[in-house]
């Protein structure tokens, strides 16, 4: 064969080629499959992506609704009580079971712990690991914060809500902390969960992959099948699903069911892999909408009755008139007191105040200036011991519990509000209901004292003489 021929006969081949390449059947399956590749490229990380903030979207509301349970079990006024104590005591071991019983309730809840953390670490509360499980914390034991908690270490110091994404040996970690406050509003501990995304992400994985598959499936469906085929029966459906799910938006309920209206509505009946992709799409949008619908319902209920609580609460333990302290709530104060006097480690002041002049202003002005009365001098009482909680124990006594701040500053803080009542009185052009005036009365906490009332009855007498000194100089009112 000459090199004439051979020339002659690949240069038809390279035309023939060149003229089949222009063809629109082969031109457009083939840049549908570059389109395609080039939409996997984009859509499959995005999806990921996607996927990956769902799944930890709701782990956070698991999380928050385990701890949300969790919190109202530990009383923040007890917690060091609760590290005193040993794990086997019955009222740890009552908590302790209801905490493992939401533990264990949940299979891919791998841990759940009580942990007060500070400056030196982490302190065990409660721990629900089993005994027989290695890295078992003893109540008060003091654990180095791991690793991965590290950077948010200092948030939790200062109590606020966190949640942290970690990934180790074990898969990945999702890790939710919940504050716990005493009556004061002091940080005490955290409520933690800990869940494993191992399984979930796997499965996200998965789907992805399946997502990936199907769309290579219908890539290659083109390459057989006629380009007007594939325009009405594959691009079209297509291209319609993805511009309602574009439209789509998420802020509230009705925008649901607005999206699961809108995808009804195209319809398709294509007869195809795309006819079930679509139904398939739907029946996971219905029940998406199905558990979002009663997650948030849940959550309502929830809100509803945390709010019920708070006003139970509000009105159990608040004075109505001055919305300090009422007696009810000092006696509960009384009895963190007196734990902390059978622990030890007590330290601590009591002042007792007691109204000047309060006769004297609801039998001259009425009793609605006589409340007006009491609130200014309340406001008294608050503005010098802002650090303390304050209580009105009677119609004209007040009880302030000095500790921390308050207390290293005891003596500073009597002569400021002995010269505040002082200050006071001594408007003389003011009507007698705005000359705030009272006699105030305090004592120390020392190791000799077994009781609270030991404390109470010292500041009492101190308080009476100086109500002696007052009429002395002042005269009274009966």
């Amino acid at each position: 064969m000459t090199k004439a021929i051979r020339d002659s006969k690949f240069w038809g081949k390279s035309q023939a080629l060149r003229k089949k390449m222009r063809s629109l059947t082969v031109r457009l399956p083939l840049t549908f499959m570059i389109s395609g590749l080039l939409i996997v490229i984009i859509i499959v990380p995005i999806a990921y992506f996607w996927f990956q903030n769902r799944m930890i979207s709701d782990y956070a509301d698991r999380a928050n609704a385990i701890t949300s349970l969790m919190v109202p079990m530990i009383d923040g006024n007890l917690v060091n009580s609760y590290m005193d104590k040993d794990r086997d005591a019955d009222a740890y071991a009552a908590i302790r079971k209801k905490l493992m019983g939401l533990k264990d309730n949940l299979p891919d809840l791998q841990y759940a712990h009580v942990f007060r953390y500070d400056s030196d670490g982490a302190k065990v509360v409660f721990n629900m690991q089993d005994k027989g499980e290695k890295a078992v914390g003893a109540p008060g034991q003091l654990l180095q914060v791991e690793p991965a908690y590290a950077k948010v270490k200092d948030r939790l110091v200062r109590g606020e809500e966190i949640w942290v994404v970690t990934k180790n040996e074990e898969g990945y970690l999702y890790t939710y902390f919940k504050p716990v406050f005493d009556d004061l509003g002091v940080y005490q501990c955290h409520c933690c969960v800990v869940f494993t995304m191992t399984e979930r992400h796997r499965q996200n994985i998965s789907f992805i992959m399946s997502m990936l598959i199907i769309v290579a499936a219908a890539v290659a469906l083109v390459l057989v099948f006629d380009v007007h085929i594939v325009r009405k029966g594959v691009i079209k459906p297509i291209r319609d699903m993805s511009e309602c799910v574009k439209g789509f938006t998420y802020d509230t309920e009705s925008d649901r069911f607005a999206n699961m209206q809108a995808m009804e509505e195209l319809n398709i009946h294509s007869q195809d892999e795309i006819e079930e992709l679509y139904y398939e799409f739907t029946s996971v949008m219905k029940e998406s909408l199905y558990y979002m619908t009663n997650l948030s319902r849940a959550k309502s209920d929830i809100q509803e009755q945390e709010e019920k609580l708070d006003q139970i609460s509000e009105t159990a333990y608040k004075d109505a008139l001055t919305r300090v302290g009422n007696q009810a709530s000092f006696n509960k104060f009384t009895d963190i007191l007196t734990q902390e006097i059978a622990d030890g480690t007590a330290k601590f002041a009591i002042v007792m105040v007691d109204l000047n002049n309060l006769k004297y202003v609801n039998d001259t002005f009425g009793h609605k200036f006589g409340d007006h009365y009491i609130k200014g001098c309340c406001n008294i009482i608050c503005s010098i011991y802002k650090r303390s909680p304050v209580f009105r124990v009677g119609g004209d006594e007040f009880v302030v519990a000095l500790r921390n701040e308050d207390y290293m500053s005891r003596l500073l803080r009597m002569t400021q509000i002995t010269e505040a009542f002082m200050a006071s009185y001594g408007q003389t052009d003011k009507e007698a209901y705005d000359r705030f005036s009272a006699s105030v009365g305090m004592a120390e906490f020392t190791p000799g004292d077994e009781t609270v009332d030991q404390v109470m009855k010292r500041a009492d007498k101190a308080m009476y003489e100086n109500k002696d000194k007052f009429k002395k100089k002042y005269g009274s009112y009966r």
